[in-house]
């Protein structure tokens, strides 16, 4: 049979959701906290990995992350009551194999766990149809006038702009629901791709490719 990790602060939906996996001949381990998943890993073995993206201490992103560096593959699924739309682009370059959500009732939820075991990538029909219609509204971004091994990805760009906006390193881990070192990573490789030696020259660079533009409300100070 089966293994499955389940992660999640809510305890009530977790005995649910354990409840429900096991009806369906599903052997179902829980955790409440990233730290607790990554200890149970060291000692047992997981054949799918259920996580929720709020979490408390490290995070939905942080233990993805982790999990697929112990497993690279590893199959992991996001279950979030949470609008994951503008996380879409860093949860897929992480790996995760689908985004499911809360809401499913008990045959969406096992029909697509059931895909996910097949390696097909299950979303939400809503977040489809927006980032299909994200994509039919925007024309190609300028960067990819530029080589491929120049290009910032999403993560890089959305990083930028906060920098931009005055963020400090903190501010942008938890605003993006990263670890801060995972910020310094993605700043470095900024300022590589850049040329840049320092936050404002990788800023004016930014915008003089046009990965950013001047349409950013400054950071204040509270």
């Amino acid at each position: 049979m089966k293994h499955l990790l389940i992660v999640d602060d809510h305890q009530t939906f977790l005995a649910g959701t354990a409840m429900i996996l096991e009806k369906h001949g599903y052997i179902v381990t829980t955790a409440s906290r990233g730290e607790a998943a990554l200890e149970l890993m060291r000692e047992l073995s997981f054949d799918l990995f259920i996580f929720d993206l709020k979490l408390p201490g490290m995070n939905g992103f942080e233990l993805t992350e982790e999990t697929l560096q112990r497993n690279p593959e590893a199959i992991i699924v996001i279950l979030t009551g949470e609008d994951i739309a503008e996380h879409y682009d860093r949860l897929i370059e992480i790996g995760v194999t689908g985004i499911l959500e809360k809401s499913l009732g008990e045959q969406e939820f096992i029909g697509s766990l059931r895909m996910a075991f097949q390696r097909l990538t299950v979303l939400p029909l809503p977040l489809a149809r927006q980032l299909r219609a994200k994509g039919s509204r925007f024309p190609p971004p300028a960067q990819e006038q530029i080589s491929a091994n120049k290009a910032l990805s999403d993560k890089e760009i959305g990083v930028l702009r906060m920098i931009a906006q005055g963020y400090k390193n903190k501010d942008i881990a938890d605003r993006l629901f990263m670890s801060q070192r995972n910020v310094e990573y993605v700043i470095s490789h900024l300022f590589e791709k850049l040329n840049a030696s320092s936050r404002q020259e990788a800023v004016l660079k930014g915008l003089e490719l046009k990965w950013i533009n001047l349409d950013l409300s400054p950071q204040s100070d509270s």
